[in-house]
């Protein structure tokens, strides 16, 4: 990534500017940070093309069109602005390697991963031809790799039309033959594109040279469609689909933490600013402003709408904080709890039920005790703050409870399990069962849902945190349900597993349940598969991250993960969320999104509560949340004096690794 240029504008629209990703044919990529703190890629269209006639119609035109279509591995425009000074687009950050780059490092992929691959894009294109659209821009340095699979961008921008009859879906064709050819080769196929010359593919492997020479066919009616590959490749695993080496680099960059360039502009600084030489303002704005929720519903607008339409007292106004990992290895918890968050509050905007309008504040801390020990001093400094739900980690959990606790803050953990507050750090809330009750209704679930009759337990040596259940309190239940219980075996953070595995295949376990960092697990899961284990393999929440899918490659598939949040897509009650949440964020609701949302309720019924009965305050709430209680979609939310969770329902969630994805299985109590 390359710092910005002096000149260079660190605001567009209401995006902070980081630094520049990518050059395009109309315009530059951004890394930046939408007002929620959520990393986005900002496309800024260049000042030669916005003055160019026709290209901001085309151009809003084609992101209308691309945001109606969705797709797992397709990335599609989030929202733009197409009638400003300045036009702009943006669309999730994926920090993950572009597959020329990926081959560069590590050369050609393997058979199944192109076959996977192939697979992946064509379904997305499926999608795309069957919205009455076409890509128009599909090649190789617009495929960037993800542990679950790649991701085809580009869509959405100046080249994305409405598909003629057939020729620009077989444009797309030609493109994606262009991508397996630098995949399986690991360089482009030697053809021009719409050329009567026949691409020389001695380079690609024999069992996939059939598929792409089709591709590339000289003539478009003769080249498959995307359903036809869907069809011919048929490849639907997806987590372990990359060679080992390339998939750790993946969950590397997946795991580092953002730039936050030292001096940035502050988001209270909220001037757009525009590139030099953007040219005058059109006077047309109708229109201007497009996503699956507009800018005005973002974090910042969403502050607007409830300072509008609140129906407390003029002036009286509070602010929820949500610190979550948003760019770090957890980014996918602390994802789904921002879209929780962002749900409720704006659900109470419109409800207007409080005596108070309220609206939340969301740091990042990509996971990082340091800085989130930083952002958690900014959040206690803000006055209007009177809750933090949060953080991500335990490790992050353990920086910051001393922070909020001498603010007097409340802080609700939704994820972290394993840590443990100091004397006096009387603020945190637990919002999830502990280690002894999740341990027993994992050991329920290992005996009535796996079926298991002789277990073995594994856990790192060097045991530090761990949010998931004890190993002495899984072994005391399974004995209790007499399942057999092996002696626990204690694995070091590094070298071989191998004899750890063969030890667990000879004393015939017919399921191993790992607790530990996922690292870990995905290396036992690995050595298991070449012990020739055929039982179950069982994992923690805290294995459930790119590290576990990148050691354990082929042998991921079939693992068990036990978790403490739950799936409102499997649960009928939460039908209603996953429509809001489909329709806020055009996919269904991630880890951590319903308990977030849940979090958000209970506590503003209990800060209206207490506001009825006199001034709201830090400590007030801090005693008054001891003593609430609520019924949420996911379970209930419930303390005893000590912060401690003692509400009822659901105590873990089994979820199940597929070729598709994560699939829930049951729940334990």
């Amino acid at each position: 990534m390359k710092d910005l240029e002096p000149s260079y504008p660190r605001r567009i629209g209401a995006y902070r500017l980081l630094g520049q990703l990518a050059e395009g044919r109309t315009g530059v990529v951004h890394l930046a940070r939408a007002q929620d703190d959520a990393p986005v890629a900002l496309k800024v269209i260049r000042p030669e093309h916005v003055r160019a006639p026709g290209f901001r119609p085309r151009f809003e035109r084609d992101v209308a069109a691309a945001r109606h279509v969705r797709h797992p591995h397709l990335v599609t425009v989030m929202a733009a602005d197409t009638a400003g000074r300045t036009i702009w687009a943006a669309y999730p950050y994926l920090p993950g390697p572009t597959l020329p780059r990926a081959v560069a490092t590590r050369g050609p992929l393997p058979v199944r991963s192109t076959r996977i691959l192939g697979a992946a894009l064509a379904q997305a294109l499926r999608a795309v031809h069957a919205a009455g659209l076409a890509h128009r821009d599909v090649r190789p340095g617009h495929i960037i790799l993800a542990t679950d699979g790649p991701r085809l961008t580009g869509f959405g921008g100046s080249g994305t039309v409405p598909s003629g009859p057939g020729t620009d879906a077989a444009r797309d064709i030609l493109g994606l033959g262009h991508v397996l050819a630098v995949a399986a080769a690991g360089r482009p196929a030697p053809t021009g594109g719409e050329t009567c010359e026949p691409p020389d593919l001695a380079d690609v492997p024999r069992a996939l040279r059939e598929i792409v020479q089709a591709c590339l066919a000289a003539d478009p009616v003769v080249r498959p469609t995307a359903a036809d590959l869907c069809a011919e490749l048929a490849e639907r695993r997806r987590f372990g689909w990359l060679p080992a080496p390339l998939a750790q680099d993946v969950a590397d960059r997946y795991a580092a933490p953002l730039p936050d360039p030292e001096g940035a502009a502050s988001d209270a600084d909220v001037t757009p600013e525009v590139p030099p030489g953007a040219g005058p303002l059109p006077r047309r704005r109708a229109g201007a402003l497009i996503g699956v929720a507009a800018v005005a519903l973002a974090a910042a607008g969403t502050a607007a709408l409830t300072r509008r339409r609140g129906g407390g007292a003029p002036g009286e106004h509070y602010t929820i904080g949500l610190q979550a990992d948003l760019s770090g290895p957890h980014s996918v918890f602390g994802t789904g709890q921002r879209h929780g968050v962002t749900l409720a509050v704006e659900e109470l905007a419109l409800l207007r039920t409080l005596p108070f309008t309220v609206t939340a504040r969301t740091v990042d801390d990509g996971g990082d005790p340091q800085r989130g020990a930083l952002l958690a001093r900014e959040l206690a400094a803000d006055t209007s703050v009177m809750a933090v739900i949060g953080p991500t980690t335990d490790d992050v959990a353990g920086a910051v409870t001393a922070l909020y606790a001498r603010a007097r803050l409340p802080l609700l953990a939704l994820s972290p399990g394993g840590f443990e507050p100091g004397r006096g750090h009387d603020t945190v809330l637990r919002g999830r069962p502990g280690s002894a009750q999740a341990g027993r209704a994992v050991a329920r679930l290992i005996g009535a849902e796996l079926g298991a009759g002789r277990v073995g337990l594994v856990e790192p040596a060097e045991s530090g945190r761990s949010g998931g259940p004890r190993t002495d309190v899984v072994r005391a239940a399974l004995g209790e349900h007499r399942i057999t219980v092996l002696p626990t075996v204690r694995v070091p953070a590094s070298g071989a597993l191998g004899p750890a595995a063969a030890w667990l295949v000879a004393k015939h376990a017919d399921t191993v349940l790992h607790v530990g960092p996922a690292r870990s697990a995905g290396r036992l899961a690995a050595a298991l598969r070449k012990a020739g284990f055929t039982g179950v393999g069982l994992a923690t929440q805290e294995a459930l991250a790119p590290p576990f899918f990148a050691e354990a490659g082929d042998a991921a598939e079939g693992w068990h993960f036990v978790t403490p949040y739950s799936d409102p897509t499997a649960d009928p009650a939460g039908k209603g969320f996953t429509a809001a949440h489909e329709g806020r964020f055009g996919a269904r609701p991630d880890p951590y999104a319903v308990e977030a949302y849940d979090a958000v309720r209970f506590l503003t019924d209990a800060m209206a509560r207490l506001r009825g009965r006199g001034p709201l305050t830090r400590d007030a709430l801090v005693a008054g949340l001891r003593h609430a209680a609520r019924w949420g979609i996911g379970r209930q939310l419930a303390f005893d004096a000590a912060g401690n969770y003692t509400g009822t329902g659901p105590a873990v969630y089994l979820y199940q690794v597929t070729a598709e994805g994560l699939a829930y299985r049951s729940s334990g109590v």
